[in-house]
């Protein structure tokens, strides 16, 4: 393919506006950015009198229930963690022979009933420990299928 001198014509136009964008003053990132740091050490207006501070009575009573709900859900994340210590026993069996798929099925059973009580007896946990628990649920759920069709065999 040959470049001939009409085709170059109708793009140096074009790149010359390109350099003159970047070259115009006030426009270039540097530019800016020196702008709005010198707006943020000019000197402030002086300061008056502050408003008046109006304390909201509920903000109180919510921090009262934020603490029993802290206790809760640290009660919760224990009982997770206990979970998550037998999730790694029952990979730990299912490594082992076929005589660890009797005490792996054991250990699957104790998650289900564990996971259970925990949702029922929590049922308005924090969102994020919420999403856990039923991760693990959905989880125990998918291994017990997996384990009765037959997949560990």
């Amino acid at each position: 393919m040959k470049i001939r001198p009409d085709q170059i014509e109708g793009v140096q136009p074009e790149q010359t506006q390109r350099k003159n964008k970047a070259q115009e003053p006030g426009q270039a990132f540097g530019d800016l950015l020196n702008q709005e740091i010198a707006k943020g050490n000019a000197p402030m207006a002086p300061v008056g009198v502050a408003p008046p501070l109006i304390v909201n009575p509920l903000i109180a009573a919510e921090a009262a229930t934020a603490t029993n709900a802290n206790a809760v859900d640290s009660a919760v994340a224990g009982q997770v963690e206990s979970v998550l210590d037998k999730w790694d026993n029952y990979a730990a069996s299912l490594a082992g022979s076929e005589s660890g798929l009797k005490s792996a099925y054991g250990t699957l059973d104790e998650i289900a009933n564990e996971v259970a009580a925990i949702k029922e007896s929590q049922p308005n946990l924090d969102p994020g420990l919420k999403s856990i628990v039923d991760e693990l649920e959905t989880l125990t759920a998918t291994e017990q299928f997996k384990f009765n069709r037959g997949d560990y065999v």
